[in-house]
């Protein structure tokens, strides 16, 4: 594994997820996968996709909003694989 990139923590009995991103992304990917993980513990009735648009918008756009986005969803990719094994 390439230490130059961040890696999305195992979950959800999935493997760590190795993404395209430098460490210098480390602290906005990791709040997308929190804000996912938030997401799935919280008994809200706000969509999945209204959460990931809103808290998005508050990173700058670009590389900062892809690399939020890339942890929030390969966050949802390991429960969605962890829940189908």
């Amino acid at each position: 594994m390439d230490e130059n990139y961040i890696s999305i923590p195992a979950a959800d009995g999935c493997p760590s997820i190795l993404t395209p991103w430098g460490s210098e992304f480390a602290p906005t990917i990791e709040r997308g996968v929190q804000c996912a993980q938030a997401w799935f513990e919280s008994n809200s009735e706000v969509p999945l996709w209204w959460e990931l648009a809103q808290t998005r918008k508050t990173f700058p756009m670009g590389d900062c909003q892809d690399a939020f986005e890339a942890g929030f969803l390969l966050r949802i990719q390991q429960r969605l694989r962890g829940v189908s094994q």
